[in-house]
């Protein structure tokens, strides 16, 4: 399995999803609100919070909900079109901590508002993202509400997978990517160590770095549970089925024992809206007795 651009993007969306500036400032009306979205998460949270229809321009890859798809493409995560997002007449643009700097002092210079968040890679990094996004388009209590209905279902799962003995919990990895070409996973300093601990797994691949884990340390960890993303493009049974019976992966006892899963890539990959529903799906395949 060689998916170097899932490696990319999850890279990006995980280590810094957004790059901060000194002070964002609050949007204090809606009306006129043209929205440009540079990062798929960004482009999530705006629909979450009800600015849908101020969204006129986001990336190719932001891909849900499907309503974005409607939305003109500037471009890629690397390459933005300056004279397009011009063109769409703009009054603010979210941006991706890899947009180069040159490129937001020149939407700056068109006049274009251009907001750059940086937030810790936690849950709690998680819920400032989205509630500087709510501030920054005039939607601060709705970011609020989404927020506290996110920890709220977040909880309910701590709740019960707190009470798990330690040496009871489920050892579990999210690989991104694995084969020929390297294994590569959510490693100990990474958003998803978070989530994982949250759905009350113990993460294999923590000691690992670089977001690569080697074949030896992926053996001697032997996790319980094994995760791989599912994405739109990919057929999850034919995934799971081929690292199932691929040397050395098929002597993991989570393909033994049939515990290779496949959940939604997306909506685990990028800090945003979607989290929560990453921490429920995978606490109920760990537990599905509790869940």
């Amino acid at each position: 399995m060689k998916r170097i651009l899932a490696i990319l993007l999850t890279a990006l969306c995980l280590v810094a999803p957004i790059f901060a500036q000194a002070q964002l400032e609050t949007s204090t009306t809606n009306e006129d609100l043209r929205i440009v979205s540079l990062a798929p998460n960004v482009t999530e949270i705006i629909y979450a919070l009800g600015a849908g229809d101020e969204l006129v321009g986001r990336t190719d890859y932001c891909n849900y909900p499907e309503q974005a798809l409607d939305v003109p493409s500037i471009g890629t995560l690397w390459e933005p079109n300056l004279e397009l997002v011009v063109s769409l007449e703009p009054t603010i643009a979210i941006a991706s901590s890899i947009v180069d700097p040159s490129f937001i002092e020149s939407l700056n210079k068109a006049g274009i508002k251009a907001v750059q968040i940086l937030k810790e890679e936690s849950l709690d990094g998680t819920f400032e993202l989205i509630q500087e996004v709510g501030d920054a388009v005039g939607r601060t209590s709705e970011a609020k509400e989404l927020v506290a209905g996110m920890k709220d279902r977040i909880d309910a799962v701590t709740e019960i997978t707190s009470k798990i003995p330690e040496d009871q919990k489920k050892s579990a990895v999210y690989i991104i990517s694995w084969g020929d070409w390297g294994d590569f996973a959510a490693i100990g300093d990474t958003y998803l160590e978070g989530v994982l601990e949250a759905a009350g797994a113990v993460n294999a691949a923590k000691d690992a770095t670089s977001w690569s884990i080697s074949k030896e340390l992926l053996i001697s960890q032997d996790p319980d549970v094994v995760i791989l993303p599912r994405y739109s493009y990919s057929d999850s049974q034919s995934d799971i089925l081929a690292f199932t019976t691929t040397e050395p992966y098929s002597k993991l006892g989570a393909s033994v024992n049939s515990h290779v899963y496949a959940i939604n890539g997306d909506a685990a990959e990028r800090q945003g809206v979607r989290t929560a529903d990453t921490i429920e799906e995978i606490a109920k395949l760990l537990y599905p007795e509790l869940f």
